[in-house]
């Protein structure tokens, strides 16, 4: 204390001069540290003194108190550390200071004083000897890590030890004619170690309500009035005494009516707890007729007896589960080994006539050969006035004469042409049979009858759906889609493909319009990427008409509604477009190198079947050049195109056209008559 007392004095002698006023006051009023009751007084002056910046009501000199902690781990184990404090400590309880003991061997005050049962300084384990560990075992039946002598607390005294009791409750069923209470079997789990309780209700089969977990595990109080003794906390909760078979249990208002328990369970309470025999005699469930009767009701039909459900598990769902470990039944397997996927079918015909507004129904009947099930489908008709059913009868074995209580089904062999089954009071004839059906007889050494003649099928009518007109709305294709695509059409789908290979490929023709005014000229364009057409007229001074746009970008169609293609476009054409007859005069030189280049689009642009044509006449041509032809030697587009005619050959304009491009490349106008003679008399020659 009295080297703290220094420092702060020599604290505040190497202060500033311009000292604070603590200092001042304290100088003046005669404070002094050098004793503990200064030291005192200057702690009630700062005390009373305010709060200002720069000072703090708090001392700097307060004594350092920690809270120690006892209890540790080391090396995997539970110590204890010295409960003697570090300052009371004298020189002799140094080996104190090594490492602690573990909580098997505790220290005693003796202990202290005699220096017995402490670990050795070099033991660093934290561990006692094997030797006493034994002893401590032998003698107490109890181990690490709790001291010898104590007993063993309950979560390890009954670590995992938990009762199972069979219980049940009833609750009531409303509005319903067929049951009034239902009854809900329970299993309730006991755990001894914290005496929580869990419920788990039994799943039953197809009993339609939610099922599995009714209580999850905790500590279940009493209903307030069953508590005798209110003081004793422990009496509030369920114990094991108050699960005794025969007693009635209220949780959360439902009342189980305790009714057995396993065999540990039954054990455990006797020797622990005290039960007599009477206490675990077990009591028989109450008799739930609704239940049995719906049991029987959803039984199998194929005759095994205690099955829940009416339907046949499928054959990969039960090979699946006896991977898992299902045992299965093994009296039909080679039978399904050797005849998993063979199927017979016949038709079968029911003749319902005899009934008020019967009928005669069709039907398949089909026979596995695997499990000897039968299965009946329906064969619907259009406008048959019938529900469509699915099925007639599911697979399953079918009982002869209709009775299920006997063990007597159809086999492949009762089944043959002209045979009359009893599906379940329906009659049925067997009229008609496969190519496998009949192979299968054949191959056992059974013939089976022709087939018999059934109704003829009716000739199916196609339907053919009526477009309305184009009401001039929108675009056609879409307003054929408002027809044909349901409620959302979807949109219209552009040709990509064509887009992209054609676009900005624009065929121009000159045109005359076929009215009284002929002298009008018009430039018609076609884009190949939509097949769209515009059409211009070029200004003409004093003809009394305005030049500019005559028809917009647009599909044009055709009387028979097809639009206008690429192929229809070529000289000498006639189009007609809204009414207006045009007359294609010709086409610019990048039009004629589109379609010639393009033959099969455009078929007059193809020279080799001109040359085709003139080969059929060429002897005509050659005739005519020499001993009729008074005209010069050298001829026009116009001159040729009367020769072709007078010697009889029909060419379109277009082709003519093709022609006089390949013979006149130098662009002339007029060409010899010789040379056309050469080039019909030279049969491959070209004219290059």
């Amino acid at each position: 204390m009295s080297s703290q007392l220094m420092q702060y004095s020599s604290l505040q002698r190497n202060r500033p001069q311009t000292a604070s006023p603590l200092a001042i006051r304290g100088r003046n009023s005669g404070l002094s540290i050098r004793n503990g009751q200064g030291l005192e007084q200057m702690k009630r002056f700062r005390a009373d003194f305010p709060n200002l910046p720069g000072f703090s009501k708090f001392s700097s000199l307060r004594p350092q108190s920690p809270k120690n902690q006892s209890l540790n781990f080391k090396n995997g184990y539970m110590i204890v550390n010295s409960p003697i404090p570090r300052h009371d400590l004298t020189l002799d309880h140094s080996t104190l200071l090594q490492p602690k003991r573990p909580m098997t061997a505790p220290l005693s005050s003796s202990s202290f004083s005699r220096g017995r049962e402490v670990t050795t300084p070099n033991d660093v384990s934290g561990r006692y000897s094997l030797l006493r560990q034994r002893k401590d075992r032998e003698n107490n039946q109890i181990s690490l890590p709790f001291c010898p002598g104590s007993p063993l607390p309950s979560f390890l005294e009954h670590d995992r030890r938990v009762l199972l009791f069979n219980a049940y409750y009833e609750e009531d069923v409303l509005q319903s004619a067929i049951e009034d209470k239902r009854l809900m079997k329970c299993e309730i789990y006991f755990y001894v170690e914290d005496g929580t309780i869990e419920i788990i209700q039994t799943k039953q089969e197809n009993s339609g309500i939610p099922q599995g977990v009714f209580l999850r595990r905790k500590r279940v109080e009493k209903p307030i009035g069953s508590v005798n003794d209110i003081q004793d906390s422990n009496q509030q909760y369920y114990g094991i005494n108050d699960l005794k078979i025969g007693n009635d249990v209220e949780i959360y208002s439902r009342v189980f009516r305790i009714v057995d328990c396993n065999q540990s369970t039954k054990e455990y309470v006797k020797k622990y707890h005290g039960w007599q025999e009477v206490d675990v005699m077990p009591l028989p469930f109450p008799r739930d007729s609704f239940a049995e009767e719906y049991k029987e009701k959803m039984r199998r039909e194929s005759g095994v007896a205690g099955v829940d459900r009416k339907r046949k598990m499928h054959d990969l769902k039960e090979v699946m589960e006896s991977m898992l470990g299902k045992q299965l039944s093994t009296t039909d397997r080679g039978a399904f080994l050797d005849r998993g996927q063979q199927t017979l079918c016949f038709h079968a015909i029911w003749d319902d006539r005899q009934r008020l507004y019967g009928d005669i129904q069709y039907y398949r009947l089909f026979y596995f050969l695997a499990d000897d099930t039968i299965e009946i489908l329906p064969i619907h008709k259009k406008n048959d006035g019938r529900y469509p059913s699915p099925k007639l009868l599911k697979r399953m074995k079918l009982p002869k004469n209709g009775d299920r209580s006997r063990s007597e089904h159809y086999s492949w062999k009762d089944l043959c042409i002209g045979k009359v089954i009893d599906v379940f009071g329906r009659s049925m004839l067997l009229a008609k049979c496969d190519s496998f059906t009949r192979a299968h007889y054949e191959a056992n050494g059974l013939a089976l009858k022709d087939n018999l003649p059934l109704e003829p099928q009716e000739e199916k009518i196609d339907f053919v759906r009526q477009i309305p007109p184009y009401n001039g709305f929108g675009s056609e294709e879409d307003s054929l889609r408002s027809c044909t695509g349901g409620i959302n059409p979807p949109p219209v789908k552009r040709d990509l493909t064509k887009l992209r290979e054609k676009q900005g490929i624009i065929l121009r023709f000159n045109a005359r319009l076929l009215s009284d005014k002929t002298d009008r000229r018009f430039v018609i364009q076609y884009f190949m990427e939509d097949d769209t057409i515009a059409i211009q007229e070029p200004p003409i001074r004093n003809s009394g008409v305005m030049g500019g746009k005559f028809l917009s970008r647009q599909e044009v169609k055709k009387h028979d509604g097809t639009k206008y293609l690429a192929g229809d476009m070529y000289t000498g054409n006639i189009v007609d477009i809204m009414c207006h007859h045009f007359e294609l005069l010709n086409a610019d030189e990048y039009s004629y190198r589109i379609m010639e280049n393009d033959s099969k689009m455009f078929p007059y642009n193809n020279y080799f079947l001109v040359r085709e044509k003139l080969e059929a006449k060429k002897d005509e041509i050659i005739k005519y050049f020499a001993a009729d032809y008074r005209g010069p030697s050298k001829i026009d587009l116009r001159a040729l195109t009367e020769v072709f005619q007078t010697v009889g050959l029909e060419l379109k304009t277009q082709e003519v056209m093709t022609l006089w491009r390949k013979i006149d490349k130098k662009k002339k106008n007029k060409v010899s008559f010789t040379k056309l003679v050469n080039l019909l008399q030279n049969d491959g020659g070209d004219l290059l």
